[in-house]
């Protein structure tokens, strides 16, 4: 068994938090001060990426330590994972989730608390079925504004009814009814801000754009390429920006506590998002079918430990998986089974620089992105019609906008995940099943692979597919899928 660092670990993932809004990252105008006062206690990593995408297959990785993406799309938790919770408290550790993120509790994502001690579902975001009764108007704009967050945002009277606000409130009490009540504890804070609808007090936003004439719900704007005037483009990253900091300050409830019940010393605070978010970069808006820029897969990542100087940066690479095995490593635990996972404790400590040498990333049936920190390498498929591609589920459980085909007669079943001690269903589909799942749109696959210097082309501007430096990432690449036992007509999609 590694050796504890720590008694207690805490995990905050706050979504869709651009790297490039925050000024421990950027010189940007948006006011963070206590993700900055956070940092002044963390170690802050610049080569942090991102690992499945989006939201849930997100989770799954930090759930579970294991990537996602190769395997299927958004989903619940399966039979064989071990989700980080069950195993937590099977050693003694008392835990906690305090979420405002509703998709942990619809179909698709319904059994991600189960496991978890004690619970608290945070009620109104996005399209949340939460409240009922008439739908109010709303002057969206260009954008959009859905009927349930309407209904829901009859709610926020004042700062502390958004959300934000209400769950880091509700973790902060969390922590002091429970951080001297049990010798060791685990809190998991997944707090659905920043993600749209951009919605937040106008002092917020107001500060970013002062000047705003047009419509007073122009908050959310629709995926995809959008014909946004100049005004309109800075408005929505305003009141982006304002929800950051909206956040900001209610995250400052947490360090308050950490402050007052003397945690700093005993307790591994991890703070980390799920992706980015477009906002324009490279022409595209929220999270469409398109390359995988570093505008939503280069990601920021905070880790206090006790006894590791705070104030420090890191250029270790790490992904989701890794925040796993760190929470486990700290608290002096193994898990159960092989994960993905490694650990950031060495890099911490400054005992290595690095703990891994690349990393995968990305959605189901998309590209597969590989990186190793100073180069990105997007793959497509090259068949043009994306196949063949399967998933790999013993739950047809997903969200509704998924579209997961039911098991028909092309199921089978067998021992198809090598680190999985159970048959496992396994189900090809079809160019226009895809197109219905809801990840995959050919018009974007069948714009190719890319390859991008991005120490020294940051932008990612110049793609550096066809040159002579694509042989060694596209065996970089297939050696990482390998690494992970990728499923073998990932190979075959990919040309590897």
């Amino acid at each position: 068994m590694p050796q504890a660092s720590a008694t207690n670990a805490i995990c905050i993932l706050m979504d869709s938090l651009n790297r490039h809004f925050l000024p421990a990252y950027n010189q940007t105008p948006v006011l963070t001060p206590n993700l900055e006062r956070l940092a002044q206690r963390a170690v802050t990593f610049d080569r942090c990426f991102v690992g499945s995408m989006p939201c849930m297959p997100a989770r799954r990785d930090l759930w579970t330590g294991n990537q996602e993406f190769l395997w299927r799309p958004w989903g619940s938790l399966e039979p064989w994972d071990e989700p980080l919770p069950r195993t937590l408290g099977r050693a003694g550790v008392f835990t906690g989730l305090v979420s405002d993120h509703y998709h942990l509790w619809e179909r698709g994502g319904e059994n991600y608390h189960v496991d978890f001690d004690s619970w608290e579902f945070i009620r109104g975001h996005e399209n949340d079925p939460w409240i009922g009764g008439a739908t109010p108007p709303a002057q969206a704009g260009k954008g959009q504004l859905l009927p349930r967050f309407r209904r829901n945002r009859q709610r926020f009277i004042h700062e502390e009814d958004w959300l934000a606000p209400r769950t880091f409130r509700q973790a902060g009490q969390w922590l002091r009814d429970n951080a001297r009540s049990h010798e060791r504890f685990f809190l998991l804070v997944d707090e659905f801000d920043p993600h749209e609808p951009f919605d937040c007090p106008e002092e917020h936003w107001r500060r970013y754009d002062p000047d705003w004439r047009g419509p007073t719900d122009f908050c959310w704007p629709t995926y995809g390429r959008n014909e946004y005037t100049e005004a309109e483009a800075r408005h929505i990253r305003a009141r982006y920006a304002g929800k950051v900091t909206l956040a900001d300050r209610y995250l400052g409830q947490i360090l308050d506590r950490m402050d007052d019940l003397n945690l700093w010393d005993n307790t591994v605070l991890a703070v980390m998002t799920d992706h980015g978010h477009f906002l324009g970069e490279h022409g595209w808006w929220g999270k469409p079918c398109c390359p995988q820029y570093r505008t939503i897969a280069h990601v920021p990542l905070f880790v206090h430990v006790p006894g590791v100087p705070g104030g420090t940066r890191s250029s270790a690479l790490a992904t989701h998986v890794d925040v796993h095995a760190t929470i486990m490593d700290s608290l002096g635990l193994e898990p159960p089974a092989p994960i993905d996972g490694v650990s950031l404790l060495p890099a911490l400590r400054g005992s290595r620089q690095q703990v891994r040498d690349s990393v995968l990333f990305g959605w189901w049936g998309r590209r597969v992105n590989w990186t190793d920190g100073r180069q990105v390498y997007m793959r497509a498929p090259v068949t043009p019609t994306n196949e063949p591609l399967a998933f790999y589920t013993n739950r047809w459980s997903t969200a509704p906008w998924w579209h997961l085909p039911a098991p028909d007669q092309r199921t089978s079943w067998g021992r198809y995940m090598p680190r999985v001690d159970m048959p496992v269903g396994r189900m090809p589909v079809t160019p226009d099943e895809m197109t219905r799942l809801h990840s995959v749109q050919q018009a974007d696959l069948q714009q190719g692979s890319y390859l991008f210097d991005i120490e020294g082309d940051p932008g990612e501007e110049r793609n550096l597919v066809g040159t002579a430096g694509e042989p060694e990432a596209c065996h970089r690449l297939r050696a990482a899928m390998e690494a992970q036992t990728a499923p073998p007509e990932q190979f075959e999609r990919l040309g590897l």
